[in-house]
């Protein structure tokens, strides 16, 4: 014999539930002539009922995989030759959500002493009317919050952002730019608004203010590995480029004159808002040429809302409040899950028996 050749077959076994038995004896007490009988083993409490796992199933299908109910009903039958009812979905979900309330705790208060963290939001619609996805988020944590106002009231309602002393990247959302935080603006999100400026209203300035801005990012990139943080004449030499090329835009965009027996002062242009903004926040817009842990932009938190849009697109409108909160808090966990990089399965497993995971530290 010269040698042995291998080859492997990778294959599914019979998909099929395993049913465990319990027994317990019932005997009669001859002293009192009632009966009895020993235990079932904790969480045993129904003549017949599903395993944590099978549960486990059931909320990683709805919460990770936004897989509707129906089609998981269709699944199980396919699978394991018996279908589950909408029920039994919405029973495995809700035993998730409740197990959780500790984890959104931990979350909560992790959160509010990361030192940078993402706040967006995004519509959704929950029993008919329009209310608002709010997401807090890290590299590894996810908050989610729903409420149906976008900015101070909602801001209020959660009593998280208020206590938040980090550093905030968002969107120049006002509600946000009230806060007493330090803060840090997307600039991929002012790099489309001058893209509009520069390609269709043939703005000048705002092409060299895009330029510059994406040489800054470029240099941060190649400084970060090289050398560390810049030094001050660095720093200044990138801000007197900024501030030059607002000075070009405003001389582009001079502010017209309110006409005669008109109050107040003229609307102002597109162009004009965003140099304002750019002036205003300038320390903000620019964040992440002072401290290189600031992102340049908030894709941290446009990520974590996407997979929540993707649901609805997949299943539809949130029917109750209740089920849309229900769904945030797992969606929440399952996020916080995989970037802290845990089995995903297996943690739901151990939300289900009482040991979810916890998250020790932001980041």
């Amino acid at each position: 014999m010269l040698r042995h050749e291998k080859r492997q077959v990778f294959d599914l076994p019979p998909q099929k539930l395993v049913v465990t038995e319990h027994r317990a004896e019932v005997k009669l007490c001859p002293n009192s002539g009632r009966e009895v009988s020993a235990a079932f083993p904790a969480g045993v409490n129904a003549p017949t009922q599903y395993g944590p796992r099978f549960n486990a199933w059931l909320v990683y299908l709805r919460g990770q995989q936004f897989i509707p109910l129906d089609r998981i009903s269709q699944l199980c039958a396919d699978l394991f030759s018996r279908p589950v009812s909408e029920a039994t979905v919405q029973a495995a979900t809700a035993a998730a959500y409740n197990a959780l309330s500790g984890f959104e705790t931990r979350v909560f208060g992790l959160v509010v002493q990361a030192p940078i963290a993402h706040a967006d939001e995004t519509g959704l619609r929950v029993a008919g009317s329009l209310h608002w996805l709010h997401v807090l988020s890290t590299k590894s944590l996810t908050w989610y919050g729903i409420h149906r106002k976008r900015g101070s009231d909602a801001i209020r309602h959660f009593a998280l952002l208020p206590r938040f002393a980090g550093r905030l990247i968002h969107d120049c959302l006002s509600a946000y730019l009230e806060l007493k935080c330090l803060h840090g603006l997307c600039n991929a999100h002012l790099l489309r608004e001058l893209a509009f400026l520069s390609e269709v209203l043939r703005q000048k300035w705002a092409k060299r203010m895009l330029c510059l801005l994406l040489k800054m990012h470029r240099s941060v990139g190649a400084h970060r590995i090289r050398a560390g943080p810049f030094s001050v004449p660095q720093s200044a030499a990138w801000t007197r480029k900024y501030q030059a090329v607002l000075r070009e835009g405003f001389a582009e965009n001079p502010e017209t004159q309110s006409l005669s027996g008109r109050r107040g002062r003229p609307k102002h242009t597109k162009a004009q808002n965003l140099l304002l903004r750019l002036r205003q926040h300038e320390n903000s817009v620019l964040a992440f040429l002072e401290d290189f842990r600031v992102p340049f932009s908030n894709n941290q938190a446009e990520q974590d809302l996407r997979m929540m849009k993707v649901q609805q697109k997949i299943s539809g409108a949130f029917r109750t409040l209740e089920g849309a909160q229900t769904f945030a808090r797992i969606r929440a966990y399952l996020s916080t899950v995989r970037k802290n990089k845990r089995d995903v399965f297996q943690e739901t497993i151990n939300a289900l028996i009482g040991l979810p995971f916890m998250p020790n530290a932001a980041s």
